[in-house]
């Protein structure tokens, strides 16, 4: 019987051969489709599979793809900040490729921590009353740190961990309400300028105004009592929300 130099160099060494044959097999390619309640795509969920070195993330597309894997049953996770994390087995045969898809539930997170703590860091906040509004403590308050560390991948999703405040499923938007009334959808002002909220599609087309990376602040304040006076001219019953822009005036 003939062996071929690989497998004979192996027994030479006393390794067996099925671990070599094992080591050779084709891997898997794993893609993930990754969806909110409703069915639409989520970018940017983190994908890791079970014994598998790196990780992946979903594209505009809702899709993850992680090659190079091993055969056998494997669990994989899914990560979205905002979202509750999904486990699913998926069996993994050799030069397979095993498509899945989850869908990902909202899980609002309230961070005890989401008052800035660094006075006078962003001169365009500190002209805009930002840190004398937030040192009253009537309202809740995010910063450029709190937003980096977030990375929201839409405005919208910032508001997922805004006291106060959570994002529901509407038709094919996602809305801001506050706690006290899913249906109550608060003023917005961008850079002091009230913006025009009639119904779900004008909220959604003034948040999607503003990119997560071009905003320096935010403040939302849920009880007409505790709005400023100069956002609260005619009595905002459902709260009020500023942001404000990195370039803003």
């Amino acid at each position: 019987m003939r062996l071929t130099t690989s497998v004979l160099a192996l027994l030479l060494l006393g390794l067996p051969a099925a671990a070599y044959a094992q080591e050779r097999a084709p891997r898997s390619v794993l893609v993930l489709h990754v969806r909110d309640e409703q069915g639409r795509p989520l970018m940017d969920a983190q994908v890791v599979v079970g014994g598998v070195r790196g990780t992946s993330r979903s594209n505009a597309g809702g899709e993850a793809f992680i090659n190079d894997i091993p055969a056998g049953n494997r669990i994989v996770e899914v990560r979205r900040p905002g979202y509750g994390m999904v486990r699913v087995a998926a069996d993994f045969a050799p030069a397979d490729t095993v498509r899945r898809e989850v869908a990902m539930t909202p899980q609002p997170v309230e961070l005890e921590g989401v008052t800035a703590t660094s006075w006078g860091r962003s001169m365009r906040l500190r002209r805009s009353g930002f840190y004398d509004r937030q040192r009253q403590g009537l309202g809740a308050f995010l910063g450029r740190e709190q937003l980096e560390r977030m990375r929201p991948v839409h405005t919208v999703d910032a508001f997922r961990y805004v006291r106060g405040y959570k994002v529901l499923p509407k038709g094919p938007h996602q809305i801001v309400v506050g706690t006290r009334g899913d249906g109550c959808l608060p003023d917005i002002y961008i850079d002091g300028n009230k913006m025009f909220v009639r119904d779900v599609r004008d909220q959604a087309q003034a948040l999607g105004m503003v990119s997560p990376d071009n905003i320096e602040g935010i403040e939302a304040f849920q009880g007409p009592a505790t709005i400023p006076v100069e956002y609260n001219p005619l009595g905002a019953a459902c709260g009020v929300i500023l942001i404000w822009t990195r370039g803003g005036r």
